[in-house]
């Protein structure tokens, strides 16, 4: 365990108010409308009036916000004081703060726990001991919904060049294509400690024994209307043209779409739920 956790001073309220992703979101609905990870992960959640929901690690709280107004009774969590600060102005919620892998909850009492932009904020270690208490505080039949915002083979590693390469020769073409973002920032080295693959994601939960399969998500651009219809032209969010979701058809199939997806969705249950 030479891994150290990431320390919560890190998460200050300027990090999640400006450089925390979905603050495009945030600054112009609030918690109304959700950013494409939070909105697809709540729509695949399947709550019910009644649910008890636990978002670990609730950031600002609009999940909880969503939860709430769709009848389920949701808890958040954070290690981070300006987070909880947020997220219970922003939801309306209880909030608690605690180490994930220390949950201050009751045995099977929730029946659905969000962990949506975390796992890749925690080593290893510290994952295994958390879905630990996750299997402790999850209700039978209960699902931990998971989102990871990076696939270490697209987002940040092997494709950068080979994107950046396709962008310029895009716009050579008279295509209007920009370079894609650097890899990585100086932040997201310090916050990002465990990045995963869909291989890597699959093989962890089959070495804690719990059932669930990566599922590969694509730029978001791409599932716009899917996600929420017809969008005003200053939508934060602007649809993907006609060339890339052709491009897109010709290479979502495997293996491609393991290395092109961005983002990982799953859900996930331990081993005496399945």
């Amino acid at each position: 365990m030479s891994a150290e956790p990431v320390a919560s001073e890190r998460y200050t309220e300027e990090y999640f108010l400006g450089r925390c992703g979905g603050t495009e979101f945030f600054d112009r609905y609030g918690a109304r409308v959700l950013k494409p990870t939070l909105a697809y992960s709540l729509a695949r959640a399947g709550l019910k009036p009644g649910m008890r929901v636990l978002d670990l690690g609730c950031g600002r709280g609009e999940l909880l916000f969503q939860a709430r107004g769709a009848g389920a009774r949701g808890v958040g969590t954070d290690y981070a004081p300006p987070a909880l600060k947020l997220a219970a102005k922003v939801s309306g919620c209880p909030v608690a703060c605690c180490d994930a892998k220390a949950l201050p909850f009751a045995d099977a009492v929730f029946d659905r726990v969000f962990f949506i932009g975390v796992v890749d904020h925690l080593h290893d270690w510290e994952l295994e001991r958390c879905f630990a208490e996750l299997a402790r505080v999850l209700a039978p039949g209960g699902r931990v919904v998971l989102h990871s915002c990076v696939n270490r083979w697209y987002f940040k590693r092997w494709t950068y060049g080979a994107r950046r390469a396709l962008a310029r020769a895009g716009r050579a073409a008279g295509l209007p294509v920009r370079d894609p973002s650097p890899p990585k920032s100086d932040e997201d080295e310090t916050l990002h400690v465990n990045e995963h693959s869909p291989a890597d994601l699959e093989r962890f939960f089959r070495r804690i024994g719990w059932a669930a399969r990566a599922e590969v998500r694509p730029n978001y651009k791409l599932e716009v209307r899917e996600l929420y219809g017809e969008v005003a032209p200053d939508f934060p969010l602007r649809p993907a043209g006609r060339w890339r979701r052709f491009l897109h058809k010709l290479s979502w199939w495997p293996p491609l779409s393991w290395i092109l997806a961005r983002e990982l969705f799953c859900i996930a249950a331990p081993p005496e739920r399945r």
